[in-house]
């Protein structure tokens, strides 16, 4: 019996328009180290350090330390604390005005608020590529405080990335679950529903929907109200 939900948060439980978001996120981020260098070299050792967080996790290095582990290696020494400071800056201040780039799925709010009505125990699993604060405010965007979920991913604590199945594993593994009574509800072909690759349920909600291949087929899926309706049908939970 299910009676845990995991959700992502882009695209899931917050809307947004990928494309804008991300040149908004650029854009800013370019304009506040400019000193430092341009915003398209920027760009790219931000890349680079983030694919090479993705490709490099081995279970014991901390998704943060694997990204400033690259990007240190392609900025100056004497620019590393400037970079640090800077970015605790940025999303503190600056990556509030991404926010335009996203919109309440106002299903999903309420589909997480039957959620926990009936029981269920509520996971945020999105993509941990973002510190604490990132996702935190991407949360409240979305139209939620951060005590509707008992457990929230971030770069901060997390090993591993999406796809990796192990990321799923390791949210298991943290709060005491099993996957036979998990449900991973996302927009992503690949990163959400390859959580059934170690038996999560999965649901895919297809308003804000990125197809990419992936050898696993959702167990589910309709758009934000078709899911609504599914939670309003489900059984009150007795964890």
């Amino acid at each position: 019996m299910i009676d845990t939900v995991l959700f992502d948060l882009d695209g899931t439980l917050l809307g947004m328009d990928y494309k804008e978001f991300e040149d908004r996120y650029f854009h800013l981020l370019g304009s506040k180290f400019k000193k430092y260098c341009s915003p398209e070299e920027l760009y790219k050792k931000v890349w680079e350090a983030t694919v090479y967080m993705i490709k490099s996790s081995d279970g014991v290095r901390l998704n943060q330390d694997l990204f400033f582990h690259k990007f240190n290696q392609l900025i100056r020494e004497d620019q590393k604390d400037l970079f640090m400071t800077g970015f605790d800056e940025f999303y503190e201040k600056e990556f509030d005005m991404v926010k335009d780039a996203t919109y309440r799925m106002d299903n999903m709010v309420r589909a997480v608020n039957i959620l926990k009505s009936k029981g269920y125990d509520v996971i945020i699993a999105t993509n941990p590529l973002f510190p604490k604060i990132a996702i935190d405010k991407r949360i409240q965007w979305a139209g939620f405080t951060l005590n509707d979920f008992s457990y929230v991913t971030n770069f901060e604590i997390c090993k591993f990335c999406k796809p990796n199945p192990k990321f799923y594993e390791d949210i298991l593994r943290l709060n005491n679950k099993k996957p036979e009574n998990c449900l991973m509800v996302g927009n992503d072909m690949l990163e959400d529903m390859i959580a059934k690759s170690i038996g999560i349920t999965t649901y895919l909600v297809t308003d804000c929907i990125l197809e990419k291949e992936c050898p696993y087929a959702p167990d589910y899926s309709s758009d934000s109200a078709g899911f609504l309706e599914f939670v309003k049908a489900l059984p009150n939970c007795m964890a």
